[in-house]
Formats: C-alpha cells, structure tokens, sequence
C-alpha cells in the first residue's frame, strides 16, 4: 500500500507539473493583449554583503515584431545615456536580446522528469524539481535544467506557476558565450553566462486581469525577478543588454545582484496592430 501511495503521489506530481506547462504555454499566446516595461538594477557585493559595484538602471520594453511577437528592447538607462537604436524598429532593437541568452529557461524546467509534490491545499499547490543525475544529454538547454533545484507555487485553479524558486546546484547552466558592446565598441576577447553554480533566483508572477472582464485575455506576468550569482575571481567587466562597464572590485566572494519589477497595461480595446511584410 505504501509503494502504491508513492506512485501514485509521483504521477500526480508529473500530472500537476504538465498541467503547469500547458498553463505557461498558453498564457504566452495572450501577450498581444499587454504591454510591459520592466526596470532592473544590477550590484556587486562582497562577501560580507557590502555593495562594491553599482551599475546603471535599465528600463527594458515589449515592442512588436515584424512577426507579430512581442520582444524585449532596452528604452532607457538609468544614467541617461541614449539607448542602442532609439529609434530604429522593434526587430533590429530586439536583436540585442538574442545575443547572450542564459540557457535557464522556465519552459523547459517545466519539463523536467525529476519531480514530487511537496503539498497541496485549496489555496496553494507545491512542485520541489530536483537535479537529475543522468545529464548525458547534447541539449544544453536540458543539460542546465538537470543541474537545477526549484520549488514552484502553483494557482490551483488554473494552475500556473505563480512563484519559483530556482538554485543552481550543479555547472550545468555554465557556457561560455559571444558578448558585442553595442555603445563603446570595445572588443569582448571572452565571455561567460553569469547562471552559474551557486545562483539563486526567484520569480513572482501576478494575474493581470482585462478590464472588461473577458477573462481570455487574462495574462500572468513576472512582475518581480530577484537574482544572486556568484562571479567568477577574475570577472573585470560586465556586459548587459550589449553594454559594457568595467568593474571597480576584484577577488573572490563577489555576487551579482539583478532586481526586476514589471509593470503591465493592456492594450486598449480599439487598440489595431499593423504589421509590416517586409521587415526592412
């Protein structure tokens, strides 16, 4: 009986985790009814928790594609400075996005194979993904999943991933990656994705409900992201969203610190999107 509840509680766990998965794929189909912009700080701190690096704001916007996908484009830095192609269109401004993508991806963790339901009531379910230990796999995308440990929070009644808890217990994620500084035009001899072993991140998703109560284009949208990283000893410079800055701290002991807020609107009812055919 025992080995039988514990099956049992195992394919409810994959079960729930699946339907997680349909509920975060779906949701992406509704981001044409929203817009967002999303401002984030980046620090570096030393061992004790001091703040050794402080690095400008950025204000990040969700233009539309040519293709009609929404993407990510930087609008405004916290210093001032004019942003990469201001004024240029939403697929060149959003290329930037595409050029040092962390390989922790949420999609994918929601595939992940290594799941138990820790608890589940009327107001909250919980999913604990643990590492896998068979990470013989040419995906990295699934080679950084299998080095992941995660807890997720789920609506139970859509059942959405409205919180997860992410550390980065293995090297899986770690890659080394080609890096362009976009405004001083330095040269990036060699870079590396800061997802490394030892990063924590959490993300909080909220329920964006449309003002007329047309609950399908209801939209979860991540409106806090916090993340710690471990630097490497002889990291010297940062690049982000194709900018560079050089680091005053060295040594070891040294933690990135990213945090995020979104905030959404929904597109006005009367609101037409128009899409060009030709990109150029």
């Amino acid at each position: 009986m025992l080995a039988a509840n514990v099956v049992a509680a195992a394919d409810d766990a994959h079960a729930l985790l699946e339907k997680a998965r349909t509920a975060f794929l779906e949701n992406r189909e509704r981001e044409r009814y929203w817009n967002w912009t999303t401002t984030s700080n980046r620090w570096v701190i030393d061992k004790d928790g001091k703040t050794v690096d402080q690095l400008p704001s950025v204000t990040v916007e969700s233009p539309i594609r040519s293709d009609g996908k929404r993407c990510n484009a930087v609008l405004a830095w916290g210093d001032g400075r004019e942003p990469y192609l201001a004024n240029a269109d939403a697929d060149s401004r959003c290329a930037v996005e595409q050029e040092a993508l962390d390989l922790f991806q949420v999609e994918a963790l929601l595939e992940s194979r290594a799941v138990k339901l820790q608890s589940r009531s009327a107001s909250q379910i919980t999913l604990e993904i643990r590492p896998e230990t068979a990470t013989d796999t040419t995906d990295p995308v699934r080679r950084c999943i299998a080095s992941i440990q995660a807890k997720l929070e789920l609506d139970p009644h859509s059942f959405f991933p409205k919180r997860i808890d992410v550390n980065a217990i293995g090297s899986g994620c770690e890659h080394s990656t080609t890096a362009v500084d976009h405004y001083d035009h330095a040269p990036i001899l060699r870079a590396a994705s800061s997802f490394r072993k030892g990063t924590t991140m959490v993300i909080e998703y909220e329920i964006q409900k449309d003002k007329s109560g047309n609950t399908s284009k209801d939209y979860w949208i991540a409106v806090h992201r916090h993340s710690v990283r471990l630097l490497p000893k002889d990291a010297k410079f940062m690049i982000t969203w194709g900018r560079r800055y050089e680091l005053t701290s060295s040594g070891d002991h040294r933690k990135l610190v990213i945090d995020g807020t979104t905030v959404a609107t929904e597109l006005a009812a009367d609101t037409t999107l128009k899409f060009a055919t030709d990109p150029k």
